[in-house]
């Protein structure tokens, strides 16, 4: 086809959470002139990526791309660490197992220092290195043995989407940007429509869980997770504290099994930022927009067994999202819009890994929408 032999040259990326920011970014760095568009900021309360543990660690992904943009991820997120980007904390990663278990494919990363350890050595390893985790009765008594160790990047998601619009905003061939525009597409042949009118050649529908109505894609729902958020920096939030224990460094603990937790109702603590954001849930298709009763008690009881005092900590907010889950992500080229004379990719479908794949499905959307 002729008409898209060339590669674009303005290209249109349509939603602002944190894959339609890296795409929007990737593109800049590549010199190609940018339009960004959003019915939302990338910070407002509603948004999934903004609302997320920003934790790396494949969650939820299923498609086999997703190693090569997660170490892809990981490979920007180590560099700014050892940059002091203050967005970015590498902090301990636990995840509880009742028995020994095979490592995932993406543990080989030396940078991960990944470990599967016995409780006991867990335990041991903890307190040669100043690591905070559940008490190790509480473990035990459960019949958690062993504990996948890992060293991972966590991302401060409200901060980090506010940097990337800003170096957006401020980037030579950003053309137009327009993240709150209250204006939601119903199709996509309104985003082409609009991408003519701006002048552009090439549009990256990031638009996430959007897209299921955009294009009418029923491969595409949402997964609901709910969170609590406590102040990290409350000297009295843990149940044991101490004057001894104010040396001890925060980790990330997962549980997915019972008697804690399960794949559709994960317990876990995550350090991100100021906060410590406490789940969770992972329920396919619920659309209910609020935190349930029934649901803030099982955080707060997931709460106290991560070990917070909640019975003198309150939380300091909740939060509800939907992440857009996709058996297999749509990162391709819409053959059907793009033979209309406009290059058109799509770059959703990211399940519970948004923050570990970001980079990776950016750079490759970025390649698909210049490619000659």
């Amino acid at each position: 086809n002729t008409r898209i032999s060339s590669m674009a040259s303005k290209v249109l990326v349509v939603g602002s959470g944190v894959i339609g920011l890296r795409t929007a970014l990737e593109l800049l760095r590549k010199n190609v002139r940018v339009c960004l568009i959003s019915p939302k900021t990338p910070t407002n309360v509603s948004t999934t990526s903004m609302g997320a543990g920003g934790l790396w660690m494949p969650f939820h992904c299923d498609d086999t791309r997703v190693d090569g943009w997660a170490l892809s991820t990981l490979d920007e997120l180590t560099t700014q660490h050892a940059s002091s980007d203050r967005n970015v904390e590498v902090v301990p990663k636990v995840s509880f197992k009742r028995q020994l278990m095979e490592p995932p494919t993406w543990s080989k990363s030396s940078f991960l220092q990944f470990q599967q350890l016995d409780v006991d050595s867990l335990y041991k390893y903890a307190s040669q290195n100043n690591m905070r985790l559940p008490r190790r009765e509480t473990i035990g008594n459960a019949g958690y043995t062993h504990a996948w160790l890992f060293h991972p990047p966590i991302v401060d998601a409200p901060n980090a989407l506010d940097a990337m619009l800003q170096e957006i905003k401020m980037h030579k061939h950003a053309n137009f940007i327009d993240v709150e525009t209250n204006k939601y597409f119903k199709t996509m042949n309104e985003i082409v429509t609009e991408a003519r009118a701006l002048g552009c050649d090439g549009v990256v529908n990031c638009t996430g869980l959007g897209s299921r109505a955009l294009c009418l894609d029923e491969a595409l729902v949402g997964a609901r997770g709910v969170l609590l958020h406590y102040d990290r920096y409350n000297p009295s939030l843990w149940r044991e504290a101490s004057k001894d224990d104010t040396h001890l460094k925060d980790s990330a603990v997962t549980i997915e099994e019972k008697p804690y937790g399960s794949e559709t109702t994960p317990c876990y603590m995550i350090p991100r930022g100021d906060k410590l954001v406490v789940g969770g849930t992972y329920l396919v298709g619920d659309e209910e927009e609020c935190v349930r009763e029934s649901e803030r008690e099982m955080l707060l009881r997931n709460a106290q067994t991560l070990g917070i005092d909640t019975a003198n900590n309150d939380p300091v907010g909740e939060w509800v999202g939907f992440r857009p889950y996709r058996s297999s992500v749509r990162l391709e080229i819409d053959n059907d819009l793009t033979q209309s004379g406009m290059r058109v990719v799509h770059n959703y479908g990211f399940g519970g890994s948004g923050w570990t794949v970001y980079v990776g499905a950016a750079k490759e959307a970025a390649s698909l929408i210049t490619r000659t």
